[in-house]
């Protein structure tokens, strides 16, 4: 998968803001999942400085979840838990075929895959050279990070 332009949140002023997600659309989709897989949602929780993501907390029969959402671009994941600066990715194939295609859930093996030491190797379609800095900055050593990340 090609990360794109702007996926971490961040930019220089001089450079074109990323998209964002509408947020009551997440909303939707997390009501919905949670009807399709016969649960409930139990915390929605909109970004929160700093994270760049939205997050949701599910019971559902046999198992309690979190799926996280990319704030700029309609990417998902599934995590066991999401504490500060640590979320713990998982795969949940279940999960992924209740999502609408019009979105994107990344597998566990995508978000662990490391991040190489040459930034010109990362799967993206366009870094911009506000997000080179800060990956410059925070060092992550997993796509995962990037894509999902509390940077502030």
């Amino acid at each position: 998968m090609e990360l794109p332009y702007g996926i971490s949140g961040f930019y220089n002023s001089d450079e074109p803001k990323p998209p964002e997600v509408d947020v009551s659309e997440y909303k939707k989709l997390c009501d919905d999942f949670a009807d399709k897989l016969n649960g409930r949602v139990l915390e929605f929780t909109d970004t929160l400085y700093p994270a760049n993501f939205h997050k949701a907390f599910f019971e559902l029969p046999g198992t309690n979840i979190c799926l996280v959402m990319n704030k700029h671009y309609p990417v998902l994941a599934f995590a066991k838990t999401v504490e500060a600066l640590k979320i713990e990715f998982i795969n949940f194939s279940e999960g992924a075929q209740a999502i609408p295609e019009d979105y994107t859930v990344l597998t566990a093996d995508i978000l662990e895959a490391a991040v190489p030491e040459n930034l010109n190797e990362l799967p993206v379609e366009e870094l911009n050279n506000g997000e080179k800095e800060q990956i410059k900055y925070w060092k992550p050593e997993t796509i995962g990070q990037i894509v999902f990340n509390f940077w502030d």
